[in-house]
């Protein structure tokens, strides 16, 4: 999806967030995810958040994102899938990037950990990481790191 149409679907109707879901041992475990990924899909959420929308995307590691976003794109049918990201600008950046590759329509562009950072410094960091994909940026704005409105304007117009 271009990043218009991931905006519209965002829009569209009701959200969901599907839990990843791990085996005993706390690795993924893609069948009983993909089933989960698939009945949600049935009830036409317009988008589901796979890998970061209900608190895991911090117990991921990076390399890991990618095939969660695969197996929910494999199922998924007309619905978008946007992907959990995060962390420093360049972590940020190889997941973003890693997740289109494997189909993701959009990134949920989760806060940083712990520190306040200056509107500059949030303004410098959303926009290389939408710089360097082709697919939408939702920007999740809480707790310490909130866009004001004039940044995100900014932001808005330099990175649509």
């Amino acid at each position: 999806m271009t990043p218009e149409q991931i905006k519209a679907a965002l829009g569209s109707g009701l959200l969901s967030f599907p839990v990843t879901h791990f085996d005993a041992e706390g690795r993924f475990a893609p069948e009983s995810y993909k089933a989960h990924v698939e009945w949600l899909a049935g009830y036409h959420a317009p988008v589901l958040f796979a890998a970061g929308g209900t608190g895991e995307f911090f117990s991921l590691k990076p390399d890991e994102i990618p095939g969660i976003v695969a197996a929910a794109k494999e199922v998924s049918g007309e619905t978008a899938i946007v992907s959990g990201c995060g962390y420093g600008t360049e972590i940020a950046i190889d997941i973003a990037r890693s997740v289109e590759k494997v189909g993701a329509d959009g990134i949920l562009l989760l806060p940083h950990y712990l520190i306040d950072a200056p509107q500059e410094g949030l303004y410098a960091h959303v926009k290389k990481i939408c710089q360097s994909v082709g697919i939408g940026v939702m920007v999740y704005n809480r707790d310490n790191s909130v866009l004001q409105a004039d940044t995100l304007a900014r932001l808005c117009d330099e990175c649509p």
